[in-house]
């Protein structure tokens, strides 16, 4: 693939999906450079397993040398130190979704969208492609079990696209899943009317000839379906889901036995929000790169839906001590909330459960304060830390708003720090018990200190 730049330099490098875009661009023959805070993040080693250095902070002497161009991560602003100077070299500059975007227009581009769920469907998808090889994944993690998407050669792109600030709408798209519609990111959306007009518009910019797979079983990606359905003509658009009344049906067979498309396969979860999504990815994977499903293609990939390995973060398991297991989990939406713990519950019947929440934007904390209230007391006892200190524009102004809503209705307590989250859990957590760090934010760090402290 003849790229346009070979020297790049990446700002907020160690992002998920900064990161995985680094490495496949590397893997590709460019040369990298990066910067970022000096937060420990998952993503540190497989950048320094691939020779890729992480300048420390955003001054405008990190960019030293010839770059090509420079791509930043959407959280930081153009008036950062770093890229003004940028600016004033003539380095051309895209943000994160602006690059993948010119990505998108030299090999066709396949799309999982919604508002949960993307990045382990898009995950699962990698997962199932993997065995044929020659395409890039770009999704906000990593597979545990690595992958063989390639950055050598491409014959096409598998994204996840992120609704926030309409970034999937600058993509070139041939085709995509929808896993869910529901209202988030009150710092850009005024209301649920917002994203599901951005959502029509992702669909009416699909390419001519393309296809739109769409789940049934939730309310707004059942609207957006029917809107595809009703104007876009031209493409192969198709239902799943739960409802019998779907293209493709799904069956519950036994405990973690599914049938869809007359293929029976075994998953490694059972929440049916879950299941939706390992099989929209089955779907998706089916449909690419040749934009029709061949039954006989999809039960092969079906295969390998029991393998999954599950992504970083993810209900991600991170080790046992004293009996109590330990999980960091991403869920920051009070649906992804619910979701996590129904499953956990599933999985671990009879255990209890310590959560160590940790709010991300205090816009998002503030407009869905009673929903996050309501899922929140699905734990049997509850931690909350402080609104993570995201890089967007995101004044808290009653830190506690959320602590009061939830104290007199749980066993819930605030830690101010990590030490006071620390000292909190380890003073609750008995053998038997599962602890999750939960968030966006960055208290997975916590675990590795649960396992050395606890006795």
């Amino acid at each position: 693939m003849n790229l346009p730049f070979r020297r790049i330099y990446l700002v907020g490098i160690k992002g998920s999906g900064m990161a995985r875009l680094a490495l496949l661009l590397a893997n590709g023959g460019c040369r990298i450079g990066g910067c970022d805070t000096q937060e420990d993040f998952f993503t540190g080693r497989s950048l320094t397993e691939a020779g890729i250095a992480a300048d420390l902070g955003f001054d405008r002497s990190n960019l030293n040398g010839t770059w090509d161009a420079v791509i930043h991560s959407a959280a930081y602003p153009p008036s950062t130190d770093i890229l003004i100077h940028a600016k004033e070299r003539g380095i051309p500059l895209y943000s994160y979704p602006e690059f993948l975007a010119l990505l998108s227009t030299l090999r066709p581009t396949y799309l999982v969208v919604g508002t949960h769920g993307k990045t382990t469907t898009c995950a699962m998808a990698d997962h199932l492609l993997g065995e044929e090889g020659g395409y890039w994944a770009i999704y906000g993690s990593t597979l545990l079990k690595r992958s063989n998407s390639s950055g050598k050669k491409s014959r096409f792109f598998l994204f996840e696209g992120c609704e926030y600030q309409d970034h999937f709408l600058l993509y070139r798209t041939s085709g995509a899943v929808l896993l869910s519609v529901e209202y988030d990111h009150p710092d850009y959306f005024g209301d649920l009317a917002d994203v599901h007009d951005s959502f029509r518009r992702f669909v009416d910019g699909i390419e001519q000839g393309g296809f739109f797979i769409y789940n049934n079983d939730q309310t707004g990606s059942r609207a957006v379906g029917e809107y595809a359905k009703a104007r876009r003509k031209d493409l192969l658009v198709l239902s799943f889901g739960f409802d019998p009344e779907s293209d493709y049906p799904i069956v519950e067979e036994g405990k973690q036995h599914y049938r869809i498309g007359g293929i029976s396969t075994r998953l490694t979860v059972g929440t049916p929000e879950l299941v939706t999504d390992h099989l929209g990815a089955l779907l998706l994977a089916s449909m690419i790169p040749e934009k029709r499903i061949d039954p006989v293609r999809m039960k092969g990939l079906a295969m390998h839906l029991a393998t999954f390995g599950g992504v970083v973060g993810r209900l991600e398991y991170m080790g046992e001590r004293a009996g109590i297991l330990f999980f960091d989990d991403y869920a920051h939406h009070p649906s992804e909330i619910i979701v996590s713990l129904r499953e956990m519950r599933t999985r671990f019947p009879g255990r209890k459960i310590l959560v160590l929440f940790m709010p991300h934007t205090a816009t998002r904390t503030h407009a869905l304060l009673e929903e996050f209230a309501t899922a929140l007391r699905g734990a049997d006892q509850l931690i909350l830390q402080p609104t993570y200190a995201s890089a967007r524009k995101d004044e808290e102004t009653d830190p506690l708003a959320l602590y009061t809503a939830l104290k007199t209705a749980t066993d819930c307590t605030y830690a101010a720090d990590d030490e006071e989250a620390v000292a909190q859990a380890l003073m609750r957590l008995k053998e038997g018990w599962l602890c999750i760090t939960m968030g966006a934010g960055n208290n997975r760090a916590l675990n590795s200190r649960f396992l050395r402290s606890v006795p």
